[in-house]
């Protein structure tokens, strides 16, 4: 595990990473996180071995939102091992048997749940058959893969926020100052007043805000804000 902990950059720790899990048996790994709940699927800070051709079809196809393996991960904590029977519906079949044709036949997935809300998973994946066999394999090697999973979460932060500077919400100086106040308890008149507009001015702010953000409420964008170091909450 040395070469993980003492790695100098993100290619270097995730060479590690993917050096680690061949000598397990796995020639294909995935880690996907989200470094904020409120983050879309879509967005997800994502290294893989995977071949290109089939993490774009993959894209494209918007599979995310019905792989069985990431409605696991995001709702379990246990490791899920892959067999046929998880791919139930017709999309989820189709996506199987295209993600056997690059080599992804059988796998385990492992949740990752962070101490700072973050959510994801890691996948290790060969084109073994799905066998009795290979339940054994993954068996063995679990123990190593979750301790894996562990040193993984605990050694990402520096690359999850370089990935999540390059998402965060572009405000206006205006909707930072309407955020700056909702962060220090101030209703919609009493913003009105502090910055000499309407209601109606800083409501149409605060609906963009919460686009930006992807929430339902003004205190809700206001937290994260401050959690990403976008406001000063006072």
């Amino acid at each position: 595990m040395a070469p993980l902990l003492d790695a100098a950059d993100e290619a270097e720790w995730f060479g590690a990473i993917a050096d680690l899990a061949e000598t397990w048996g796995f020639d294909r790994i995935l880690i996907a996180m989200l470094p904020r709940p409120t983050m879309r699927l879509e967005d997800a800070y994502l290294r893989s071995t995977y071949a290109p051709a089939w993490r774009q079809t993959y894209d494209d196809a918007g599979m995310v939102h019905f792989d069985p393996t990431v409605a696991h991960c995001l709702s379990r904590s246990a490791p899920l091992i892959w067999t046929p029977d998880i791919f139930s519906t017709a999309e989820q079949q189709s996506l199987y048997e295209e993600a056997r044709s690059y080599g992804l036949r059988s796998g385990v997935s492992l949740p990752i749940h962070g101490p700072n809300q973050e959510a994801g998973m890691m996948c290790f994946v060969n084109d073994n058959m799905p066998s009795d066999g290979f339940r054994r394999d993954v068996n063995a090697a679990l123990p190593s893969l979750v301790l894996l999973r562990d040193l993984v979460m605990d050694t990402s932060k520096r690359h999850l926020n370089s990935h999540a500077q390059t998402l965060l919400p572009k405000l206006t100086p205006r909707e930072r100052e309407c955020l700056k106040w909702t962060a220090r308890g101030k209703s919609t008149w009493e913003i009105s007043h502090i910055l000499n507009c309407s209601e109606a001015v800083v409501n149409f702010h605060m609906k963009n805000i919460r686009t930006k953000f992807g929430v339902n409420s003004r205190r809700a964008a206001a937290v994260i804000a401050a959690q990403l170091g976008l406001i000063d909450p006072g």
